[in-house]
């Protein structure tokens, strides 16, 4: 028998029927067949050894296509978006390896995604990172016509079952510095509901007044593993271990952190670290958290041992073997190429044209890192990276000092040690570091890393 010519433009999901229906004629004939057996036998029918073999040549003959697909949704280019859904408008159903649809990729162009919804890109794909729609991705950032054009598309308003367990209104509310009002107003207005940890980010003291009277178990409420399993107190006081976002910490937070006492808030639960809200206070030398928590009855964390090692603090200052400063610049870009032209090699980078970009360049011995000013919560425009072998240790040590600092604190003695107060307790990052934060007398922010090995 001869076999079939593979098509040039072969679709898999085609392939993937025919092996379906050719499945039921198969077990006609022998009801044990299975799925494997009908995929076989039609990548046969092509000259393929597998199916796997055939999947791996459809791949092959789309990559082109594909990526000049994913490229256009994430540039918007809507004329090249239009020419290639033309020719296929099956592409919205497509995904990147990483897991993510064009829709995903296009939320920060409006026409692009009204373009993708034309040809029915489904508005409630969830990606494989985050288990997030489009429209998660799209409320932080404050694009509220891409916000009304996935609503009105039939965009979940609610988005229940993100990885962050936060929904889509915690993602407008709770990680960026400051909230889009327009967006949020959207969101209610078509149907979104607070959670205590947005209503919290919105500084709105009547919605979580109302939350709480309405669900007691509001309180109870938890952020996900991702961000240390706050609870509500945890969360005012500060943000989760690695993630910024809260821009509501100004101040007026502490009418919202006495709210949630009065409301009867667990003053004593923990984190996944089994730290207290009391505890993550005096960790940052917050001190009217410190001292609202303790009038309320907050049990100050008990003083752990310290090695002997960490006493003498001699092994730990030789394990720091370098430092490397931090600089925030206007254009992350610009300032690589300047420096590259001068005879810096570029070592790393990270997304370097977007709010989160971040180079390192290197001139013989000479090592510097640039992320784009206002995009990190320091309060100066350079900060320190200090590279350790004991990270784990270094932390101990330095996070016993400040509690030990900040007990004689709330016993209304004057501390005879001076603050270093942490803005990032210790975790893991994405990009394979584990680090804490803390800040000097002067506002420079020293951040200690080290790699993480498997």
């Amino acid at each position: 028998m001869s076999m079939a010519q593979l098509p040039d433009r072969a679709s898999l999901e085609f392939l993937k029927k025919r092996a379906k229906v050719l499945l039921l004629e198969l077990r006609q004939r022998d009801p044990r067949a299975k799925l494997a057996d009908a995929q076989l036998a039609i990548a046969r029918e092509y000259g393929f050894p597998s199916w796997r073999a055939l999947k791996a040549e459809i791949d092959r003959r789309r990559a082109p296509i594909l990526t000049s697909f994913f490229a256009a949704c994430h540039t918007g280019e809507v004329a090249t978006l239009r020419d290639l859904l033309t020719r296929e408008s099956g592409l919205v159903r497509e995904r990147t390896p990483e897991g993510r649809s064009g829709l995903h990729l296009a939320v920060a162009h409006v026409d692009a995604v009204r373009l993708l919804l034309e040809h029915r890109a489904d508005p409630n794909a969830r990606d494989a990172g985050d288990n997030a729609y489009p429209l998660h991705f799209a409320v932080g950032p404050g694009r509220v016509e891409v916000v009304r054009a996935l609503l009105d598309a039939g965009g979940d308003v609610h988005g229940v079952g993100d990885a962050h367990q936060l929904e889509v209104i915690g993602w407008a509310t709770c990680f960026g510095p400051t909230i889009p009002t327009d967006v949020l107003a959207l969101l209610l207005e078509r149907g979104a509901r607070h959670h205590i940890f947005s209503a919290i980010a919105a500084r709105d003291l009547d919605a979580i007044q109302k939350l709480v009277e309405e669900t007691p178990d509001a309180l109870l409420r938890r952020l996900s593993p991702t961000e240390n399993r706050q609870t509500a107190l945890h969360y005012v006081i500060a943000p989760p271990d690695g993630l910024l976002g809260g821009g509501f910490r100004t101040g007026d937070h502490y009418a919202i952190l006495d709210l949630l006492i009065e409301l009867g808030a667990d003053l004593d639960a923990e984190d996944d670290k089994g730290r207290t809200p009391l505890a993550v206070a005096m960790l940052r030398g917050d001190a009217q958290a410190m001292r609202r928590l303790k009038a309320a009855g907050a049990k100050e964390p008990g003083r752990e041992r310290v090695s002997e090692v960490h006493a003498r603090g001699t092994a730990l200052v030789h394990s720091v073997t370098t430092v490397h400063p931090m600089i925030r610049v206007p254009n992350v870009r610009e300032t690589v190429e300047w420096y590259r032209a001068i005879g810096f090699a570029l070592e790393g980078a990270h997304e370097i044209d977007t709010e989160a970009a971040w180079a390192g360049v290197s001139l013989g011995g000479a090592y510097l890192m640039f992320v784009p000013r206002g995009s990190a919560s320091a309060e100066r425009e350079v900060s320190f990276w200090l590279r350790t072998n004991r990270i784990d240790d270094l932390y101990d040590a330095l996070k016993q000092r400040q509690l030990d600092r900040a007990r004689a604190v709330l016993a209304g003695e004057t501390p005879a040690i001076p603050e270093a107060r942490f803005t990032g307790d210790i975790h893991e990052t994405f990009y394979g570091q584990r680090e804490f934060s803390i800040v000097d007398l002067n506002g420079y922010e020293l951040n200690f890393a080290q790699p993480v090995t498997a």
